[in-house]
C-alpha cells in the first residue's frame, strides 16, 4: 500500500500516528454507509476518507482523495458499481477496489471482477469477513467472499486458460 507519511501539519509531525489504510466508502444507502464508517473507524489500522452515493459521483472523489481501497456497492443509481470501478481503475490503477454487494449470483461478481475489482464481499457477511477483506485487497490479494467462491473461481480458472491459449 502506498504510504502516507507525508508531513501535512505540524502536529502530524509532533504526533506521529501509526499508518492507516484510507477507505473510501460508496453506497447508495445512508445507513449502510454509516455502517460501514463506524466499522472502518473502530480499526486501529484503517481510516475512512470519504464517500460517495453513487457510482457517478465516487469517480471523482476518488481521484481526488487517492484512497488505499474502495469500498464500491454494486447495484447504485446514476451508474453501477462495475462501471465505476472501470472508471477509477482507468484513471488510478493503484486504488484498490473491494465490491460489496447483496447480489449472490456469479453473473453479478463476475462483472464486478472482470471490471477491475480486486475481490467482493457479500452485505450479509460478517463485519469481521469485511475488514479482512480491505486488508487483503490493500496489500494486493484477491478476497472472494466463501459463500461464492466455488461458483467464481472455476469461472476465472476457465476464462484464464482460454486467454493464455489464445496467446
Amino acid at each position: 500500500p502506498r504510504t502516507h507519511g507525508s508531513p501535512e501539519g505540524s502536529s502530524r509531525c509532533t504526533f506521529p500516528s501509526p499508518m492507516k489504510l484510507r477507505v473510501f466508502l460508496v453506497d447508495d444507502h445512508p445507513v449502510v454507509r454509516g455502517g460501514l464508517k463506524a466499522l472502518i473507524d473502530a480499526q486501529p489500522d484503517l481510516r475512512d476518507i470519504g464517500e460517495a452515493a453513487d457510482g457517478l459521483a465516487s469517480i471523482a472523489a476518488v481521484i481526488e482523495s487517492k484512497p488505499d481501497v474502495v469500498v464500491m456497492d454494486l447495484s447504485m443509481p446514476l451508474l453501477g458499481g462495475a462501471e465505476a470501478t472501470e472508471r477509477i481503475k482507468a484513471a488510478c490503477p493503484g486504488v484498490k477496489v473491494l465490491g460489496l454487494t447483496a447480489h449472490e449470483d456469479r453473473g453479478y461478481v463476475q462483472v464486478l471482477l472482470d471490471a477491475g475489482a480486486s475481490g467482493f464481499v457479500l452485505k450479509r457477511a460478517a463485519a469481521e469477513d469485511l475488514v479482512r477483506a480491505i486488508r487483503a485487497v490493500a496489500l494486493g490479494g484477491m478476497y472472494i467472499d466463501a459463500a461464492v467462491m466455488s461458483e467464481v473461481l472455476p469461472a476465472r480458472r476457465r476464462s484464464a486458460r482460454s486467454t493464455d491459449a489464445a496467446d
